[in-house]
């Protein structure tokens, strides 16, 4: 009866131990497509409204359609046109603030 208690025991643990394995790697997945995701939306907007940075823009019709999904992409970078030249406005983009 000992060695059958014993072996569910371990069978338990065991158990345990690969569920919260198993919801650890879901979160970091969580974790990890949230960042990639907003990364590409960075990109997208960079690719979209790239002339305050000097990137050749898309045609005008274009920019104008996705103009109003654009609409935080658009502040951000207004933003920092607007802060550009300020030594503070360095440091604040360095911690992400804006």
């Amino acid at each position: 009866m000992d060695e059958k208690n014993f072996l569910s025991k371990v069978k338990g643990k065991i158990k345990n131990g690969w569920n919260a394995y198993g919801e650890a790697t879901r979160n970091m997945a969580v974790e990890t497509l949230e960042y990639e995701y907003g990364e590409m939306e960075n990109i997208f907007g960079l690719l979209v409204l790239g002339a305050f940075v000097g990137f050749p823009s898309p045609p005008m019709q274009i920019t104008l359609d996705l103009l109003p999904e654009m609409e935080k992409h658009f502040r951000i970078m207004l933003n920092k046109v607007d802060v550009a030249e300020s030594p503070l406005s360095d440091l604040l983009s360095a911690f992400d603030v804006i």
